[in-house]
């Protein structure tokens, strides 16, 4: 308990007093937001928003090395997330193949911790506990003593747009890091920003999800309020950042072409390749291997 208070302590006066509310919770606080955090913790298929999508999702991480390059050391890579990681697939072959041609000389564990349609707050308890996902049980994060572990933003699993709801999302982002340096103090920490949403076509083709283009606005705007979020703590806090959503912008929304036609939420190839190259260049510019 008392840990637990010092932790929280440490990351609101972490949190730079000058920090400015973005423009987007600006305009968008007379938009009386609906909100879609939903607590389910077992899930047959991946989702977001609390609705199911047709994305394809991982049952468990891999324990088994990828075969990358021929180096003796494997370099364990755990991704902690939504459904935005989860659907990057068991093996997480994008940054597989984004490693590859980084480090052609070296071998990488990739191990996938995405689940989808929870928020950031059960992230911080998969951590350090086992769970059951799509009828599997998967021991927690720390567990397997990864040397990497890359933290997404779960923009897409927020609390809403309000202040109160980008603070919290602040403070778990402290708790997971704050956790990770006590638990592993060896592993190095990279905050992600996913893909950006597309306000135009939001959340279409998602099974039983029926929004109006206000409710697509606001919550595309909402998404990339936590977004910026993520960014933010990174860089007030010193922590690599691997930052695919400025990449993916086009103006103030995200680019089609990285966003998965078939529900208009997920990433595409595209966007998962332009992800994964985004946490292999922040390896590369961090120099994350040498030590």
């Amino acid at each position: 308990m008392f840990l637990a208070l010092l932790v929280l302590l440490l990351v609101v006066f972490a949190r730079p007093a000058n920090a400015q509310i973005p423009l987007f919770y600006q305009l968008l606080e007379a938009y009386h937001p609906v909100y879609y955090y939903n607590p389910i913790i077992s899930l047959s298929s991946p989702e977001v928003l609390g609705v199911g999508t047709s994305a394809t999702a991982t049952a468990t991480p891999t324990s088994a090395p990828t075969n990358i390059g021929g180096g003796d050391k494997v370099t364990t890579i755990a991704l902690l997330g939504d459904s935005m990681i989860d659907t990057l697939g068991q093996y997480v072959t994008t940054l597989d193949q984004s490693l590859a041609r980084q480090y052609p000389n070296r071998s990488f564990n990739l191990l996938n911790y995405g689940v989808g349609s929870r928020d950031i707050e059960y992230g911080l308890y998969r951590l350090t506990n086992g769970y059951e996902y799509q009828g599997k049980h998967i021991d927690s994060l720390v567990s397997a003593n990864p040397d990497i572990v890359v933290v997404e933003s779960f923009a897409y699993n927020n609390f809403g747009n309000t202040q109160p709801g980008i603070d919290r999302h602040w403070l778990a982002l402290g708790a997971i890091t704050t956790t990770i340096k006590h638990r592993l103090p060896k592993a190095k920490i990279i905050i992600a920003a996913t893909i950006a949403p597309n306000s135009i076509v939001y959340g279409n083709g998602i099974k039983d999800l029926h929004l109006t283009s206000l409710e697509k606005i606001e919550k595309a705007n909402t998404t990339k309020l936590y977004l910026q979020n993520a960014i933010n703590y990174a860089t007030s806090q010193g922590y690599p950042l691997a930052n695919a959503y400025q990449a993916s912008l086009s103006g103030n929304d995200g680019q089609r072409q990285y966003i998965s036609s078939t529900d208009n939420l997920h990433p595409s190839a595209m966007g998962a390749s332009l992800f994964s190259d985004s946490i292999a260049k922040t390896i590369e510019k961090h120099k994350l291997l040498e030590n």
